[in-house]
C-alpha cells in the first residue's frame, strides 16, 4: 500500500516525529550517562557467590516467570505482560513503517498488529480496573500511573481503528491524525513518566543481582569474587 497523504500529515508523520524522537533520545542519553557514572553497590560482607553471575541471573528474570511467585501462581499475569509489551513494540514499529515503508504494511502484517493492539486495549482496561479496585495496588498508585495506563489504553484503541482503516486503503483519516498526534505526545512525555522504566530496568536488575548474587542468594552454587 502506498502512503499517499497530504503534506500536512506528512509533516506530522516524519519531520515532527524525528524532532520529538531526537528530544527523547537526548534525555535518555543523559539519563543513561548519569546512571553509568554511579558506582556499583558496595558489599562489606564476605562474598558467598558471584556478583556478575547474579547480575546476569537477575537480568534474565523477566524470561523466567516460574522464578517469581506472582507469575508462577498466576501465569495469566505473565501472559498479559508478554502480549502487552509485544503490542507496545508493534505499535511503535507501525509509527515508523506506515510513513517510511508502507509497502511492508501488508494486510496480513497490519492485521497481526491490529490483533495485538486490540488485546492490549482489553488488557489496559483490566489494568485500569485493578488499579481502582485492588487496595494493595491502589495504595501504591500515583497520578502518573493512572494517567500513563489510561493514555496507553486509549492509544491502543485508536491504533486498532487506525489500522483497520489502513487495511481498507484509507491512509489519511482523522484517526490517523489522532494516532500520530498521540505518538508525538508520547515522545515528549515518556522520558518524564514511569513508562521510562524500560530504561531504568536493566540498571535496577543489575544492582539487585550484584547484591544478592554476591551474597549467594540468587546463585547458591556459584562462588566467585
Amino acid at each position: 500500500m502506498e502512503n499517499t497523504v497530504s503534506h500536512a500529515l506528512y509533516i506530522l508523520q516524519e519531520p515532527v516525529q524525528y524532532v520529538c524522537l531526537l528530544f527523547m533520545a537526548s534525555l535518555y542519553a543523559m539519563k543513561i550517562y548519569q546512571l553509568m557514572k554511579k558506582p556499583g553497590p558496595p558489599e562489606k560482607a564476605e562474598l558467598k557467590g558471584d556478583r556478575y553471575a547474579g547480575a546476569v541471573h537477575s537480568l534474565a528474570n523477566v524470561l523466567r516467570p516460574w522464578g517469581m511467585e506472582s507469575t508462577r501462581n498466576h501465569m495469566y499475569f505473565y501472559t498479559e505482560f508478554v502480549i502487552f509489551h509485544i503490542a507496545v513494540a508493534l505499535t511503535i514499529g507501525s509509527t515508523f513503517l506506515i510513513p517510511l515503508t508502507p509497502w511492508l504494511m501488508t494486510p496480513l502484517v497490519s492485521k497481526v498488529i491490529m490483533v495485538f493492539m486490540g488485546l492490549a486495549f482489553l488488557i489496559g482496561l483490566r489494568r485500569i480496573y485493578r488499579r481502582f479496585t485492588v487496595p494493595e495496588i491502589r495504595i501504591i498508585s500515583s497520578p502518573d500511573d493512572y494517567f500513563a495506563i489510561t493514555l496507553m489504553t486509549v492509544f491502543f484503541g485508536v491504533g486498532f481503528v487506525t489500522m483497520y482503516l489502513w487495511i481498507q486503503g484509507r491512509p489519511e483519516t482523522g484517526w490517523m491524525w489522532i494516532f500520530f498526534l498521540m505518538t508525538t505526545f508520547f515522545l515528549l512525555y515518556v522520558p518524564f513518566s514511569k513508562i521510562s522504566h524500560y530504561v531504568l530496568y536493566p540498571f535496577g536488575r543489575v544492582m539487585y543481582g550484584q547484591i544478592f548474587g554476591g551474597r549467594g542468594v540468587l546463585n547458591r552454587n556459584v562462588r566467585g569474587n
